[in-house]
């Protein structure tokens, strides 16, 4: 019998690829408003060199243009003690300026900066053994 780690891993490799290709656009009516929503990879609007765990499985994306605002949603099976150290770390690798991390209730927030933009990172545990991070870009 597989441990239950191995049929958790199996069962988000298979969601991710499940999702991988569904990519749909909404438009608000007045035509000014270019809103999309997507998964299984790194939004195209989100900084280059971005990092993002080898692990990690990108879920739920929004792109909205007219706000300047690109959102991902990060799974991975590790602690959020070790997810929380990845960014903590490789942000300022990449060249984004952590300006805060810290406890927010049951998770972490981290609060970064680069170029013209801001963003944070949500940390929360989802389950044994697997943590999420909701990662907010604003573009200046």
């Amino acid at each position: 019998m597989l441990p239950r780690y191995v049929i958790l891993i199996i069962a988000l490799a298979l969601f991710g690829a499940a999702c991988s290709d569904s990519t749909t656009t909404t438009t608000a009516s007045d035509s000014t408003a270019l809103v999309e929503f997507g998964s299984g990879s790194v939004p195209e609007t989100m900084p280059a060199g971005f990092p993002v765990p080898d692990q990690g499985i990108v879920g739920s994306t929004l792109i909205d243009r007219d706000r300047g605002r690109t959102e991902m949603i990060v799974r991975v099976t590790a602690d959020l003690s070790a997810l929380t150290a990845f960014f903590e770390t490789n942000l300022p690798g990449r060249g984004f300026t952590v300006d805060s991390s810290q406890q927010d209730g049951d998770g972490w927030k981290i609060e970064f900066s680069w170029d013209d933009g801001t963003g944070t990172i949500e940390l929360t545990s989802v389950g044994q053994g697997i943590s999420q991070a909701l990662i907010t870009f604003t573009h200046g």
